[in-house]
């Protein structure tokens, strides 16, 4: 009896593995039918202490953060090559996380340790280039008013 009821316990779950529905947590990148902006930072304070504060309506399935470009000072713009840091847009925490990471191993690598000791969560961000809907944009310009917003071509 004990091994008739675990076979049908084996075959239940078989069963309901084989007709479970998949279900899309997130859009892929390339189902996103949003316009590129390019949010422009000069008036407004965006850090990488406050960036989840103020970049929080993107982090939506509706919307993709592409690119984010740093103000970098004047003592570590020479030895920095890349324009921007590419987001990783699958989990919000985890994109600032990877930018921080390269930000220090690019410090690490050209022995800016002066820099390495400063915090980090200062650096300013001076534009972010992101594909969204206009409905998520609207909301953004009603709560930050001075951010410079431009249409990007494809």
């Amino acid at each position: 009896m004990r091994k008739l009821f675990i076979i049908l316990i084996f075959f239940l779950v078989m069963f309901n593995f084989n007709n479970s529905t998949q279900l899309t947590v997130m859009n892929e990148v390339n189902n996103i039918n949003g316009i590129n902006y390019e949010l422009i930072f000069d008036e407004e304070n965006l850090n990488l202490r406050n960036i989840k504060l103020k970049l929080a309506l993107f982090s939506n399935h509706d919307s993709y953060i592409k690119k984010i470009y740093i103000k970098y000072n004047n003592n570590v713009n020479d030895f920095f090559d890349k324009e921007y840091f590419s987001f990783d847009n699958r989990n919000f925490s985890d994109g600032i996380n990877k930018i921080i990471y390269e930000y220090n191993l690019v410090l690490k690598e050209n022995y800016l340790y002066e820099e390495l000791d400063k915090d980090i969560s200062n650096v300013k961000i001076d534009r972010v280039y992101l594909s969204t809907n206009k409905d998520v944009l609207d909301k953004f310009i009603k709560k930050y008013p001075n951010v410079v917003i431009k249409v990007v071509e494809n």
